[in-house]
């Protein structure tokens, strides 16, 4: 038979309730304030109570909390009766941990009794015939005190627990916040955690009076400990695990030894071993350190912990991990866009067959062709992977992206996937910069005959389809259209025109619009955009396969390489080659080629024009139609 007893104010509602209860097989006792209560439930150890929300002398929020804070009552089933159904009684009955709250109704006093069946279920009633003394006034303070007492210090923990969480800690960090919650409840001299990962972590706290020879044979306790707890390891490689130790300065006396030791093992809900995520081991100087509280407060605090430890173990694998893609892709990609594409913060990517303003940057190294002839292919790949990680770097200083490597080329983007302003003038920047590092690469392994190492680089500004292009199995991220095909044949002018870097009119425009808006500071010039250069107009050209012109440049930042009076001379030439003055422009070109006789697009504008005298071209616009690539 079920013991109930009735905590109410009420006297007609006491003895209704008990009228029912007991026609309902259950034997009763009653109480008319929250004290008269507790001495009750001390003495006769009801299965359940059923206390009413406004009790006297002690509430029934109070009460529950004693009943489920005190180590020999909390097995007492509670159900807290209202006036009325209100989100008022709602909340704080919740927050009481009573086993239920019911609307008092005493016309349908059935659903009480339904409730409380429901809540007695699974519970064993206990049978012991046992007489207790009542409570002192001392003994009903200390309860209070207690279950205060333990209240407060849950709370404390799980304030803890959530500083932790709002301040979003990798492990290293949780468990230092840890060690300090941990410290105010026991005062321990050497503390460990040994953390069940893909590597073994472990991180140790000990006191500064705790000898060394006394810390290591902790932690090879700690490790029998672990050890005998995780059989599902294939192996324990102590002297390779990620271990850490801090000390700390306690006011103890000097050499102090352990005496107490204690292991606590925090699992998963499952609690089976090979769901055992970490373990606790704590030590102590103190002989009789571990006593049934310090053990029930050690496992609460566990039981709180354990998922900040879940989550923060995750947490740092996710950050190693990604540390991992950093470096793997950190020179192909700008660090912008790796960190988008880690963060899942795509809006930056480019959808398939989406057209981007890019800048496109074709570099290629002249006569590599011979140049392989005479060497291994070993030492090739290996001289070609040092000069790549060299380019690769420039390249995504100035926000650029590596496309793909084809051969001895590099193509690279300014605009996709990421998107700078002032693109076109950040690809002539690398490229210049590209340039100058070509003092820095070493060739001494290579065999390289009379080949001077040299490279070619063309960049062009316009608007192609980005996207991801392959087939079904194997897909990249690219550019097409004539805007890349047209880079390519950019570049390949470079040996025509005996220049290391040629770009076009709409990269030139771009470098124009910065260097406006940076006089109207309208935009500061950054590092990467404001190298200083020389940009000479060379020719108009009409490239294999198109009928529309180009006017190329070449760029430098060699200020000794076009002086004045060369760049004035060409450029009135050139002037004259375009409206189909030829005989004038050879003059002019004449004189530039006096300037500067090893000029090579001199040569070939003075050629040229020497030819159209005699045959000057059908339908003249002042561009070329050049016929190779």
């Amino acid at each position: 038979m079920s013991k109930i007893l009735i905590a109410f104010d009420s006297l007609t509602l006491r003895s209704l309730l008990r009228q029912k209860l007991e026609n309902s097989g259950f034997e009763v006792h009653e109480a008319q304030d929250g004290l008269q209560a507790l001495t009750q439930i001390h003495n006769w150890e009801p299965d359940c109570v059923l206390l009413y929300v406004n009790l006297p002398v002690i509430d029934a929020y109070t009460l529950c909390r004693i009943i489920k804070n005190t180590s020999e009552l909390e097995d007492i089933r509670t159900i807290i009766c209202t006036p009325e159904d209100s989100n008022i009684y709602s909340f704080w009955t919740s927050n009481c941990n009573t086993n239920s709250y019911y609307s008092m109704n005493p016309d349908d006093m059935d659903g009480l009794i339904k409730e409380i069946h429901k809540v007695l279920e699974n519970k064993e009633t206990k049978l012991s015939d046992e007489k207790k003394e009542g409570l002192s006034t001392e003994e009903i303070v200390r309860k209070i005190i207690g279950a205060v007492d333990k209240e407060l210090y849950e709370l404390y923990v799980i304030r803890g627990a959530y500083y932790a969480t709002r301040e979003g800690v990798d492990i290293y960090r949780l468990i230092d916040l840890m060690v300090e919650v941990l410290y105010t409840i026991y005062q321990f001299d050497a503390f460990g955690i040994i953390i069940n990962d893909n590597k073994l972590l472990e991180i140790y706290r000990k006191s500064a009076s705790l000898s060394q020879k006394e810390f290591d044979e902790f932690k090879y306790i700690a490790h029998s400990d672990f050890q005998e707890r995780i059989n599902t390891r294939l192996s324990y490689d102590w002297k390779n695990t990620q271990s850490i130790m801090t000390e700390f300065n306690i006011e103890q006396k000097k050499e102090n030894r352990i005496k107490s030791y204690e292991c606590f093992p925090l699992k998963k809900e499952k609690h089976e071993n090979e769901d055992l995520i970490c373990t606790i081991h704590i030590g102590s100087s103190k002989e009789t350190a571990f006593n049934m509280r310090t053990r029930e407060r050690i496992d609460f605090f566990c039981s709180v912990y354990i998922t900040l430890i879940r989550k923060a173990i995750i947490s740092t694998r996710m950050k190693e991990t990604e540390k991992k893609i950093k470096k793997a892709f950190s020179r192909f990609l700008p660090p912008s866009l790796i960190d988008n594409i880690i963060s899942e913060e795509n809006s930056s990517i480019p959808q398939i067959g989406e057209r981007r303003q890019v800048a496109i940057l074709i570099a290629d190294i002249r006569d590599f062709t011979a140049i392989s002839e005479k060497n291994s292919p070993e030492t090739i790949v290996d001289f070609l992977n040092n000069y790549f990680t060299t380019m690769g770097q420039i390249i995504i200083k100035h926000g650029g992206t590596i496309d793909k490597f084809m051969g001895d080329s590099i193509m690279a983007l300014f605009g996709a996937p990421e998107s700078y302003i002032y693109n076109g003038n950040r690809a002539a920047n690398a490229a210049l910069e590209m340039i100058e590092a070509l003092k820095t690469i070493d060739t001494s392994q290579l065999n390289m005959g009379n080949i001077k190492f040299n490279i070619g680089i063309g960049v062009h500004y316009g608007q192609p389809i980005a996207g991801s292009i392959g087939s079904q199995d194997k897909k990249e991220y690219t550019v097409i259209g004539d805007d890349v095909n047209l880079a390519s044949r950019i570049e390949g002018l470079t040996k025509l025109y005996g220049v290391s870097v040629i770009i076009t009119d709409s990269v030139k425009k771009d470098i124009d619009t910065l260097e406006k808006d940076a006089q109207n500071n309208e935009k500061p010039q950054s590092e990467e955009d404001s190298i200083p250069h020389i940009i000479h107009h060379i020719d108009n050209v009409k490239v294999k396969g198109k009928s529309k012109s180009v006017r190329i440049y070449t760029i430098t930042q060699d200020k000794d390489l076009y002086p004045e009076d060369f760049l004035k001379n060409y450029k009135k030439g050139l002037n004259q080659y375009e409206i189909g003055n030829f005989a004038t422009a050879v003059d002019y070109f004449k004189k530039a080629e006096e300037i500067c006789p090893a000029n090579i697009a001199t040569k070939r504008l003075l050629e040229r024009c020497t030819a159209y005298q005699a045959n000057k071209p059908d339908n003249w616009d002042g561009a070329v139609s050049l016929t190779t690539k």
